[in-house]
Order: structure tokens, then C-alpha cells, then sequence
């Protein structure tokens, strides 16, 4: 078995090494790294999950513009630090977290995780409140079926469990981005206009799109009511294509 398992692993080496080869040859013909060899110029500063099917390319797929941090469920507080690097010394117009449907931490927290290593636990102890604050929202509100009856999903019927962790998840976004609003130094930067705090749906379960991948604002600068989103001055410039991302299941 033993045996197994490291042919397994060198087998795996092996092939992303040699994949690596031919990226490298192609990037150095290509001139990907020229203009950023003596330091990055990233325009936005990404805080997502650590799932591989969350790929920081579904925003820009040109190498130096995401400053990604990422870890399991797409939590602020363990890398506080990075996020002060990514707006506050390469400048970052925009500060994203970015959650996603389908996401293992939110599952796992929604359930007894105790016989977790305990790293595992710790991790998921940030989102279990949130957790409970969902739970206890629609109990005021009637109950999940009646909330879904009230808020359905824009593609297709997910069951209670799937479209409960949904709603965990945008909280959990949310409570990502107040997180982050109560930081001085990025309350600072986006009181003086010179950052946005966006939070975002990453899906690949059609829950908001048929396009698996779509990205969708939930939050900007800790607002969360979709129709105020709309009308935030923020979006001036290019809001056409932010207005039509704007999607949420949760209102509170």
C-alpha cells in the first residue's frame, strides 16, 4: 500500500512538472513576465477559498492582476496581514471576498465536525456562528420552505439543504466584509473613496446562472440590499455590467 501511495505521488509530480515545462516555455516566448519582473501591479486584492474549483482566472486570466489569499472558506481574520499588503502597499483598487456555491467548509460547518483534526475544527469555528445567525433568520421568517417560496432561485429547484448552505454562504461573505470594515486602516481607504469592499458569489451549481463560473456582487462596502446596490453612486461609471451581476437569496 505504502508503495502505492508514493508511486502515486511521484506520478503526480511528474506530470505537473512536466506541465510546468511547457508553461514555461510558452510564458518566456510569449514575454507573460517582462513587464512585471522588477515588482506587481495587481488590480484587485482577492480573498477566496481554497476549493480547486475556484479559479482566480474567472476574473483575469493575465498574470500580476490578482493578489490572491486564499484559504477554506474564504475567511478574513487569518490573513489580515496579506489583505493589509494587497491595499494598502500594492494599492488595490478593490478588495473582494469571494465565496462560492458548493463550498465543503460551509457543508462541514452546518454539521458535527468534532471528530475533525482540530486545526480543521478551529478553522470552521468562524463559520459556525454564522451558521446560527441563518437559522435563527428563517425561524422569524416562517421556516426554510417558506422562505424559498418567497426567494427562489433564479435557474433551477436545489433542495432545502443546498439552498440553506447558499444563504450561509452570502452570510458568510457578508460577515467577511464587516470583518474587514472594521480593520482602521481599510476602513480608512474605502472612507476616502480610494478602495471597494465587494463581496461575491463564485458559482458553478446553477444557482444564480447557467453559466458555471459566473461571478456575482452580493455586497459592495457592507451594503446587502440588492435594490440600494443598484442605486449606490459607485457604480457611475461602468455599472451597466455590475447591475446585471448584482444577485442575492439573502435578505435579512
Amino acid at each position: 500500500m505504502e508503495q502505492l501511495s508514493l508511486e502515486k505521488s511521484v506520478n503526480t509530480l511528474a506530470g505537473k512538472l512536466s506541465y510546468n515545462i511547457s508553461y514555461a516555455k510558452a510564458a518566456t516566448r510569449a514575454g507573460k513576465y517582462d513587464s512585471i519582473l522588477e515588482g506587481q501591479h495587481p488590480d484587485i486584492t482577492l480573498v477566496t477559498c481554497s476549493d480547486s474549483r475556484v479559479l482566480e482566472r474567472a476574473l483575469d486570466d493575465e498574470i500580476g492582476k490578482v493578489f490572491s489569499i486564499k484559504n477554506i472558506g474564504n475567511r478574513v481574520e487569518p490573513n489580515l496581514g496579506s489583505i493589509e499588503y494587497g491595499v494598502g502597499h500594492l494599492h488595490t483598487p478593490i478588495l473582494m471576498i469571494l465565496g462560492h456555491t458548493g463550498c465543503g467548509a460551509i457543508h462541514a460547518s452546518t454539521r458535527d465536525v468534532s471528530g475533525e483534526h482540530y486545526r480543521i475544527i478551529r478553522s470552521l469555528e468562524f463559520i459556525k456562528p454564522t451558521v446560527a445567525e441563518v437559522q435563527k433568520l428563517l425561524i422569524k421568517k416562517g421556516g426554510i420552505a417558506v422562505y424559498m417560496a418567497d426567494h427562489p432561485p433564479w435557474v433551477k429547484p436545489v433542495s432545502e439543504e443546498a439552498y440553506f448552505e447558499t444563504l450561509v454562504t452570502e452570510a458568510n461573505v457578508d460577515r467577511q466584509v464587516e470583518a474587514v470594515l472594521n480593520d482602521d486602516k481599510i476602513r480608512e481607504l474605502v472612507y476616502t473613496g480610494k478602495l471597494m469592499v465587494v463581496g461575491a458569489i463564485y458559482d458553478f451549481k446553477d444557482i444564480y446562472s447557467p453559466e458555471k463560473g459566473a461571478v456575482f456582487v452580493i455586497n459592495i462596502n457592507g451594503e446587502t440590499d440588492v435594490e440600494k446596490l443598484k442605486r449606490l453612486n459607485v457604480l457611475s461609471s461602468d455599472g451597466k455590467v455590475i447591475l446585471d451581476k448584482i444577485k442575492r437569496l439573502l435578505v435579512y
